[in-house]
């Protein structure tokens, strides 16, 4: 089973669609007959919080925002574990039969991690309910049971000491579900994270316009930043271009971007400067990024210069190196994890 190396990137993609625009408001807890919120903030505007007891009284939009951002949690999680399957792969030889690949240097369950089920199970509630996410919840549901089995063999592996004992008799019967539920999984899995991400964009799109039009000036450039750092990573990913062979890279968009990402950044630099805007947007911060969005330029830039030196990316050390797409990816989720810190916690 071949690696998609834009795995992790993608599932930043993800978090981003969940905590990218709005405010910070915590979302209304919905009635204990409905799924529990997931613990990450959100970030779209919320209605003001909902204190009656009848579930049905809960308002509709409210309702759109729960269920959107629980898809978002269980994107997420599916991207992992469809990194998980993977590594798995990456040990173990892609065959009905249980066997592992020779000479790897690598211990079986390398880099395997389970979840929990909880945010599947909400999710199947979820899918039942309105607003009526078509495909989306389609797919929660003809997904959920390969998907449970992956998410619950992982967390076993992960956690398995003996699996080698009675000549691998645990890792064969891990291996029996993995194989069994494991295409099926990236298949309906991918299909999920797409519609969601399209659900995302439009979503971004929508609250960015509104940040503009109220003058939230330094939310709005810290917010068009990501998404153009988001669209590089999608730019590069529809070109099926990674690190493994970076110099195919078409820079032509990409140079659009970033001239579009310095303006942008610019732009956010002038509205932190000014006393009036940031006692508008309620912050006491000057430099509420510490510079990681010039950080985020620096990695493209980089990124760029080794595209043009047709020169391949050097992966044999450890961590994403200076250059490489794994690194501006790496700067871009320390964008999102800043994003978060100064606008929504």
């Amino acid at each position: 089973m071949k690696k998609n190396i834009l795995t992790k990137a993608m599932a930043l993609l993800l978090i981003l669609a969940l905590i990218l625009p709005g405010c910070g408001k915590k979302e209304a807890e919905p009635q204990k007959t409905k799924p529990e919120e997931p613990a990450e903030e959100t970030a779209m505007e919320e209605p003001e919080e909902d204190t009656s007891s009848d579930e049905d009284e809960i308002p509709p939009e409210q309702m759109e925002l729960i269920k959107y951002n629980y898809y978002v949690t269980l994107n997420n999680e599916i991207l992992e574990i469809i990194d998980s399957l993977d590594y798995y792969y990456e040990v173990v030889d892609f065959t009905e039969e249980f066997s592992l690949i020779p000479d790897t240097g690598l211990t079986y369950g390398y880099r395997v991690y389970g979840q929990n089920t909880d945010t599947l199970e909400d999710c199947l509630l979820l899918a039942d309910m309105d607003p009526d996410y078509g495909e989306m919840d389609d797919l929660v549901k003809e997904m959920a049971e390969p998907l449970a089995a992956l998410m619950e063999t992982f967390l076993e592996i992960s956690s398995s000491h003996d699996f080698a004992d009675n000549q691998y008799q645990k890792a064969k019967d891990y291996h029996a579900v993995i194989f069994a539920n494991g295409e099926t999984v990236t298949d309906l899995g991918y299909k999920f994270v797409d519609a969601v991400a399209v659900m995302g964009d439009e979503k971004t799109a929508e609250e960015e316009e509104q940040m503009k039009a109220d003058g939230r000036l330094i939310i709005y450039n810290a917010s068009r930043a990501i998404t153009i750092a988001r669209e590089v990573l999608k730019e590069a990913d529809a070109q099926g271009v990674s690190d493994e062979n970076l110099t195919d890279l078409d820079l032509t968009r990409i140079r659009e971007l970033h001239d579009e990402l310095v303006t942008v950044v610019a732009d956010f630099d002038a509205a932190t400067q000014d006393n009036d805007q940031l006692v508008k947007e309620s912050l006491s911060n000057s430099r509420p990024f510490d510079g990681l969005l010039d950080g985020l330029i620096s990695a493209l830039e980089w990124m760029m210069k080794q595209v043009e030196s047709g020169q391949p990316v050097d992966m044999s050390g450890s961590g994403a190196p200076l250059g490489s797409l794994g690194h501006f990816s790496e700067v871009f989720g320390q964008c999102i994890d800043r994003y978060n810190t100064v606008f929504v916690d």
